[in-house]
């Protein structure tokens, strides 16, 4: 089960790491089945941004979700 804290370490790590990107749009914690989730907004999601983005990230689960 992931927590609220290692949820919000991840996100602002993976905030620092894809912040330079173009179809960055930002990214928040959620709660998911197993705890929490960091979500990750993107203005377009094809195969190069999904090489990009990790599954998974020290344990936290990470889930994108395409935004205008």
């Amino acid at each position: 089960m992931t927590t609220f804290a290692e949820a919000s370490q991840t996100r602002l790590i993976l905030k620092m790491k894809f912040s330079n990107y173009s179809w960055y749009n930002g990214c928040s914690v959620v709660t998911d089945d197993d705890g929490f989730a960091v979500l990750i907004g993107v203005t377009r999601l094809d195969n190069s941004v999904r090489k990009i983005i990790p599954n998974v990230h020290e344990g936290v689960v990470i889930k994108t979700k395409i935004e205008p």
